[in-house]
């Protein structure tokens, strides 16, 4: 009489194996290969406001950080070159510009900087702000 040997069990582990290979590789190349949003050129702390509103797509944005310095659209710029290149921007069709300026940033310095942006010709201006938190 012959004794048949017993099937080894299927080996539940080693068929997870190449799907969690799979899973590795995808979460690796979309760690790489995406972003979830761009980045700013300057690092700030929104301001808040009371007033909800919604922002419009600008093709101006400019960024002010709590030192002074200031980025129009990523380029990092001073404040004499400033006004020239929202004119030049602004030369090329009706557009609105939008403000995202550090929480921290002085007011007077705000202020000083809308009054050359509107001596460039910027007519239509928005200053971002995050609704409070209550």
């Amino acid at each position: 009489m012959r004794l048949k040997r017993p099937k080894p069990a299927a080996d539940s582990e080693a068929s997870l194996i190449p799907l969690i290979n799979v899973v590795f590789l995808l979460l690796i190349f979309f760690m790489l290969a995406g972003r979830l949003a761009p980045t700013e050129s300057l690092a700030l702390a929104p301001l808040r406001s009371d007033s909800p509103q919604s922002a419009r797509a600008a093709p101006l944005v400019l960024l002010i950080d709590r030192t002074g310095q200031i980025s129009l659209d990523g380029e990092l710029l001073d404040e004499t070159t400033l006004a020239e290149r929202v004119a030049e921007r602004l030369a090329d069709g009706p557009s609105h510009l939008q403000i995202k300026a550090d929480a921290t940033l002085e007011a007077l310095r705000l202020v000083d900087l809308l009054e050359r942006l509107r001596a460039a010709g910027a007519e239509d201006i928005d200053l971002l702000t995050l609704a409070r938190e209550e």
